[in-house]
């Protein structure tokens, strides 16, 4: 019932929904200088339709891309490897303010952003999309150095994030603050760093880098949600950009063959603008997103 009447507003008026298609003061957005993403809404087999992506956007000012625009669509056919991909244009576009109602009740479509049409064939697959054509990620070696020498500054934020966890839910008994530390330091006593995935990528330069993304294991009872990040290092380990925010790396591209890599993620692209690395925009700070997971597929590739 909750698809159908999905579908409904997506195509009609509500007086409970504001929609807004693209061309009526919506941003433009040129598909190559965008990093934000979005996902497929994913139906069953026997109700499969031309796809409809939606994104988080919480002030409309960062859609995907506008009418027109080319976007990649990455395909997870049996919901958790990456195996294909499409190109496609946006064909339709509006802009997605959700009731209370939907966000009191922890809605798919409880946060505010887009959705798209696209004009790719009916499919019933799970999806992410990102701007711009794009080939299928590659996944590039990291620098040899760069987990080693990322360990300190991984582990200096890791302690920092335990010590306010430590401090916002002081245990009663030593016993417990053991328990506590465990938990969330592990058996190798690193925070789950030496299982963190690293990506290599092709920085501006020549620059050998490599990107993660983690979330930690500070599960707190005071409504904030768990500590997470979003990293790119040099070959050493220092720290060349972060930002909040967990994602799952699929890989790099190199659209426009100028050998600086796009980092494609289950949110979006991380993207060289000439200046500076832009990350796709997370949000966490909804009551729903903050209290349930709600990460794609790790994207594997056999």
């Amino acid at each position: 019932m909750r698809t159908l009447l999905v579908i409904a507003l997506c195509c009609s008026a509500a007086p409970t929904i504001a929609l807004a298609q693209s061309g009526d003061g919506g941003p433009g957005q040129s598909s190559m200088g965008a990093t934000g993403g979005a996902q497929l809404m994913q139906r069953a087999r026997a109700q499969a339709r031309r796809p409809l992506a939606s994104q988080f956007d919480s002030l409309g000012l960062a859609p995907l891309g506008a009418v027109g625009d080319q976007v990649t669509i990455y395909y997870f056919p049996d919901g958790a490897n990456l195996a294909q991909r499409r190109h496609a244009r946006i064909s339709r576009r509006q802009r997605l303010i959700p009731p209370d109602s939907w966000r009191l009740a922890c809605d798919d479509l409880a946060h505010p952003g887009w959705l798209f049409s696209l004009d790719a064939p009916a499919t019933s697959a799970f999806g992410v999309v990102v701007p711009g054509r794009r080939e299928l990620p590659l996944r590039r070696e990291p620098p040899p150095a760069s987990r080693a020498g990322a360990a300190t500054a991984f582990g200096r934020w890791a302690d920092s994030t335990w010590q306010d966890w430590l401090g916002s839910m002081p245990p009663k008994t030593e016993r417990q603050t053991a328990y506590l530390r465990n938990l969330f330091f592990g058996d190798a006593d690193d925070a789950g760093w030496h299982r963190v995935p690293l990506f290599g990528v092709k920085g501006p330069g020549g620059r050998r880098l490599a990107a993660f993304s983690v979330w930690l294991y500070d599960d707190r009872d005071d409504g904030r949600h768990n500590t997470t990040g979003t990293w790119l290092i040099d070959g050493w380990g220092n720290v060349v950009a972060r930002a909040p925010g967990k994602v799952d790396i699929y890989g790099v591209s190199d659209p426009d063959g100028d050998g600086i890599d796009d980092v494609i993620t289950s949110r979006g692209v991380i993207h060289w603008d000439g200046a500076a690395w832009q990350f796709p925009a997370i949000y966490s700070e909804e009551p729903c997103l903050m209290h349930r997971v709600m990460s794609p597929p790790p994207g594997r590739r056999n």
